[in-house]
This record gives C-alpha cells, sequence and structure tokens, in this order.
C-alpha cells in the first residue's frame, strides 16, 4: 500500500492473532494442520507417483549436494578445510555488500536468523518500528522483539510511517519490502524509508527473505543497493534452489554481536545444511523466476475480470487474502451462513486443491502462525501444471469449498484429519 492510499497504523497484536475459528482454534491446530497436510502429500506420492503433486509455494527446500561433497562431510575438520567461508562469501555478493566492512552468518532458517538479529541488537525496552506495505510481517520479527523486551509497533505504508517517526523515538526500523502474504513496497519507498531512519539515527535491518523474486520479479536493486542498510535476512529456499535456511549479512560491528547469539544459541546451519546452501547459491538461475513471473501475470489477468481488486499479483504469484477468498466462496455459494472463519475457508480451499488436483500452497505445510492467505505462485511447478488447469482447479476448488460451508465437520476432518 502506498501513500495516499488506505494506510494505518496497525495496532499491536500477537502474531498468533489471526481470526480463530472452532477449528484452526490455536497454534497446536495449526500444527495439528500443518502435519495432516504433509500426510496427504505423502499419501497422494505414494499412490499416484511424485509428478502428481504441483509445488506452488515458492519454495523449493531442496538439498543441492553432489556426490563429491560427500567426502569433505566426513567429520567437521574436513568440512572447514574445504567449506569454510564460501557460503558467507556468496551471500555477500548476491545481496550487494561487496565492501569490507560487512560480513555474513549463515542460519538454519529465516526464523533463526530474525532471532539472532534482535539478540544481537536490541535490549530491553528498545522500540521497533515495522514497514509493510500492507498486511503485516512475519510472525517471527514480532516474536524475536518481544521476547527480547523490547516494544513492537507495525505500520503500514510510508505515511504512517513518517508519523511513528515523528511520533516516538526508535531504535530499529525493520523494512519488510516483500511480505509473506506477497504484499510488495516498491523500491523506491524503501529507499526513501531507510534515508528517514538514517536522518533519526535509527538502525536499519530489512527482512529481505524473498530477495530473489523481488530483485527478478520487480528489476529491483538487490538489498544493499537500497540505501545505507545495517542489517538483512535473505532465504536461501524462496526461489532459491537450495535448503530452508538464511543468510544474515550485515555491518562487521552489528555482525560480531550477531553472529555471537547465533552460535550461542545454535541457530547457525549445520555442516551438511551449510553446504547445501553452497549449492543452492551457486546454481541460482533466474530464468525460471522470470518464467514463474510470466506465468503469474497471465494467470493474473484470467483471474481479475471473475474477482476484481480481491485478486492481486503477488510477485510470481496471484494471491487472494483469507477474507477475500472467503467472500468469493459466500458469493459461489449464495449463503453467508456458516460457522467457520474466514481463515478456515481459504485453508479448506488450499486443502481441497490439493486432494483433488495435487497443488501444494503454502497453508499446506506451513508451521503455526503462517498466513492463511490463498496463494498461487508458479514456481516451481506452475509451468508443468499449467495455466489452464490451475484455473479450472481454482473454480473447482471454490466450488467444493462454498459446498462444506455447513459441513464443519467434514472440513475439520480435511485440515485436522480427525472427526
Amino acid at each position: 500500500m502506498l501513500a495516499g492510499d488506505r494506510e494505518q497504523i496497525a495496532s499491536a497484536r500477537r502474531p498468533e492473532e489471526y481470526v480463530r475459528g472452532r477449528i484452526l482454534s490455536s497454534l497446536e491446530a495449526e500444527a495439528q494442520k500443518s502435519t495432516q497436510g504433509r500426510r496427504m502429500v505423502r499419501e497422494r506420492v505414494l499412490a499416484l507417483g511424485r509428478d502428481s503433486i504441483y509445488n506452488l509455494t515458492g519454495l523449493v527446500r531442496a538439498f543441492p549436494l553432489d556426490s563429491e561433497d560427500l567426502p569433505s562431510l566426513e567429520n567437521q575438520f574436513t568440512f572447514y578445510t574445504h567449506f569454510l567461508g564460501r557460503a558467507e562469501e556468496l551471500a555477500l555478493k548476491y545481496t550487494g555488500a561487496s565492501s569490507p566492512d560487512f560480513s555474513a552468518v549463515m542460519c538454519n532458517r529465516v526464523t533463526s536468523a530474525i532471532l539472532a538479529v534482535m539478540l544481537g541488537t536490541l535490549q530491553r525496552d528498545d522500540r521497533v518500528l515495522s514497514l509493510v506495505p500492507k498486511g503485516r510481517s512475519h510472525p517471527s520479527v514480532q516474536q524475536a522483539v518481544e521476547l527480547v523486551g523490547a516494544a513492537f509497533r507495525e505500520v503500514q505504508g510510508m505515511t504512517a510511517m513518517e508519523q511513528a517517526l515523528g511520533a516516538q523515538t526508535w531504535t530499529m526500523l525493520v523494512i519488510t519490502p516483500l511480505t509473506p502474504s506477497k504484499y510488495h513496497l516498491p523500491a523506491v519507498d524503501v529507499s526513501r524509508a531507510v534515508a528517514l531512519a538514517k536522518e533519526h539515527d535509527i538502525m536499519v535491518f530489512i527482512d529481505d527473505a524473498h530477495m530473489m523474486s523481488r530483485h527478478v520479479f520487480y528489476e529491483e536493486p538487490v538489498t544493499f543497493e537500497l540505501g545505507d542498510v545495517d542489517l538483512s535476512v535473505w532465504s536461501l529456499d524462496k526461489h532459491v534452489p537450495g535448503p530452508r535456511g538464511a543468510a544474515i549479512v550485515g555491518k562487521k560491528e552489528l555482525m560480531d554481536r550477531v553472529s555471537a547469539q547465533a552460535f550461542q544459541f545454535g541457530l547457525e546451519a549445520q555442516s551438511g545444511h551449510y553446504v547445501a546452501m553452497v549449492r543452492g547459491m551457486e546454481a541460482f538461475d533466474p530464468a525460471p523466476v522470470r518464467a514463474a513471473g510470466a506465468l503469474a501475470k497471465e494467470l493474473y489477468q484470467r483471474l481479475e475480470p471473475k474477482f476484481g481488486d480481491r485478486v492481486y499479483q503477488a510477485g510470481p504469484g496471484v494471491a487472494l487474502s483469507a477474507d477475500d477468498f472467503a467472500e468469493v466462496v459466500f458469493e459461489r455459494a449464495r449463503s453467508r451462513d456458516t460457522s467457520l472463519v474466514s481463515s478456515e475457508v481459504s485453508v479448506a480451499g488450499c486443502f481441497l486443491l490439493l486432494k483433488h488436483h495435487g497443488a501444494i500452497t503454502i497453508p499446506i505445510t506451513g508451521y503455526p502462525g503462517a498466513a492463511p492467505t490463498f496463494r498461487l505462485m508458479m514456481h516451481p511447478d506452475g509451468g508443468r501444471l499449467g495455466v489452464d488447469r490451475l484455473e479450472d482447479a481454482l473454480e473447482d476448488a471454490i466450488d467444493r469449498t462454498a459446498g462444506l460451508l455447513q459441513r464443519p465437520a467434514e472440513v475439520r476432518e480435511l485440515l485436522l484429519g480427525e472427526p
């Protein structure tokens, strides 16, 4: 959401406070939902083969070790000898942190990387301002800030951020250029936000987990070409053919403290994980992301006449918020009579898309706290499924979801694997 649009200051809230229903009623229920989703994927592959599923998450999460890597992973000393420093060097290069004043550390996932950043840079009662274009930041941002004992406030859009900068004293500005729900803050606004923060002597941390999709799809600069950024996190599995993991890159005077926290609390990537990160970065090719982006634009052009502004371009994907997906389903059913809340309606649609068409979206396997947005990311398998089939599958999923609005017991069994 840009300046002049419907900007608002988001009220402070716990990250888990999506609208709760009777089925997805808690973090524990969300964890059970994720287990059920993974079970459904397993059962489908065992019954119909690996080609029966289509990864529409935008997350590759491969483990690309070469056979010649295995002897070098025999023990920690051979690992140090052959790989020490290689992942950090690649992360610095990709993020544009070419100056010797920067360093990096590799972590086992984005959540652990953000935790290390906050542990290493914040103190109790510090104040953190989070800027998003719309929606919300990744749950781990607020969770890590509050774990340290600092205060967290999130704003949507540039006008709200400028108002907040003038009203309070802040220790850190967190910027999420591409949110978990794929709302996009253009690079020109990111650069302006960085500059404004520096005028107020505020540390700048960019959660650029989706850097590669942002860089390739929107043709924007990589993180440290956006301005005087102090710290960043970049994911090695989001439109990158690596394992689940993240690189923290930043100024050395901050990174010494951040790295110490990562190692102290076991947040760093272990040897095999580290080498898979190296291979994933080495193998990165922007061409598949560009191809996915072209498919996403085509799909958006087909869906926008049907769904209007409820559907949006989610980088190299297409998405509807949980609320908007639920509204589409209510219109299809010609009824709003249901005990399901919007997040349960949206997630049910995702599970039906998997069950009947083999399409896997983020809510299928996402961890507790993941947004229930109905996202169809075209990388890596959108091309294999095809826009025609995907459009038909979406229509079928909407129809099937509409048919379950008054059947909550069936929805519970679908999402949780229990009657």
